[in-house]
């Protein structure tokens, strides 16, 4: 008896709709990146350990748990490649992105900041040991938690130079009159030059003979 193979029809209909395609799952910026370091580190085939990270308000007692409504003062990360640790502590005050600090979105960094404290807080220092840890695969990397925010520039052609206060311009004047110049005269008479006046020039003697022009 031979089979006989019965065609089939695989397109949409009523009763067989295609299955909905699934939605990313939303993964927070600080986990992705967080992830992305790890992720680098582990790439190298070094043997990569992470402790907890802890918390301080002083700098001698720390907690791996911060319950307090406020901020830490610091925070601290221990990674170990192949064994060797490496540790990082930073201050809260300095971790925090400015005010000028925007995301895409026109947000405040500061203020997600604020928001997820200990969050961000940890994953800023964490992120920061694995740097250090693995500089020769992560190096210097933009951080998502803590962008950078742009230097000012020298001014434009045209656009006028920023003011300068007098108390700057009283520093300069004293950084100035405390370096240590000589006069030029003292130069000159190390180079064996006695007269300072500058060459005046002056007519050949006349006992100097002359060249005229003309044909030989």
């Amino acid at each position: 008896m031979t089979d006989i193979a019965l065609p089939t029809d695989d397109r949409p209909s009523r009763i067989r709709r295609p299955a909905p395609a699934v939605a990313p799952i939303p993964v927070d910026d600080v986990a992705q990146t967080l992830a992305e370091y790890t992720r680098v580190a582990l790439s190298t085939g070094a043997r990569l350990e992470i402790d907890p990270v802890e918390f301080t308000a002083d700098g001698v007692v720390w907690v791996p748990l911060w319950l307090n409504d406020e901020p830490p003062a610091g925070a601290r990360a221990t990674v170990r490649r192949d064994g060797v640790e490496t540790i990082v502590i930073r201050r809260w005050v300095e971790a925090l992105p400015g005010e000028e600090a925007l995301t895409d979105t026109g947000r405040r960094w500061q203020d997600i900041w604020l928001e997820n404290q200990t969050e961000r807080f940890e994953s800023y220092v964490l992120r920061a040991a694995l740097a250090r840890a693995y500089p020769d695969v992560i190096g210097d990397r933009f951080d998502m938690g803590k962008p950078r925010v742009p230097r000012p520039t020298e001014p434009v052609e045209g656009e006028p130079a920023p003011p300068v206060t007098p108390e700057q311009a009283a520093e300069v004047d004293a950084a100035v009159a405390a370096l240590p110049w000589e006069p030029a005269e003292t130069h000159r008479r190390d180079r064996g030059i006695v007269n300072d006046a500058a060459p005046v020039p002056h007519p050949p003697s006349a006992h100097i003979p002359r060249l005229h022009g003309g044909a030989a």
